[in-house]
């Protein structure tokens, strides 16, 4: 006898959520990393920001203007949510900040599933590949 088990993915919709910087956001109570994205850190206390962290930040900003939804897929050391994400404005979000150059695939957690999108970055020269 085989065993069928379904599991169902959790998916977070909010509106308009707040962006801290260029791949992390809170949807209500909900913290929520992007998948595979590793952009620049923001001012953090004493610690400058790193080269085009507002400018990430920024996009996000815009990406997640009105419905968003993301479909969990981890959890961090952080306790946050670890997502892909999609608004009305995009419907990859992730690969939208990477597309961008603004940001880069972080391969160690996405094993390729955006190489396509930052191949296409540093081929237009866009943001930190110009």
């Amino acid at each position: 006898m085989t065993a069928l088990v379904l599991l169902a993915a959790t998916v977070i919709a909010c509106t308009t959520p707040k962006v801290h910087d260029g791949d992390t956001l809170r949807c209500g109570a909900d913290r929520i990393r992007l998948f595979g994205v590793d952009a620049p850190e923001v001012r953090r206390g004493q610690t400058p920001a790193e080269p085009l962290a507002y400018e990430a930040r920024d996009l996000l900003v815009s990406l997640t203007r009105g419905r968003v939804g993301c479909r969990v897929v981890d959890h961090d050391r952080y306790g946050r949510h670890v997502a892909r994400c999609w608004s009305d404005a995009s419907p990859d979000i992730n690969a939208a900040l990477i597309r961008s150059g603004l940001a880069t695939e972080y391969r160690r957690y996405s094993k390729g599933a955006y190489a396509a999108a930052e191949a296409e970055a540093k081929r237009a020269r866009r943001g930190a590949w110009k």
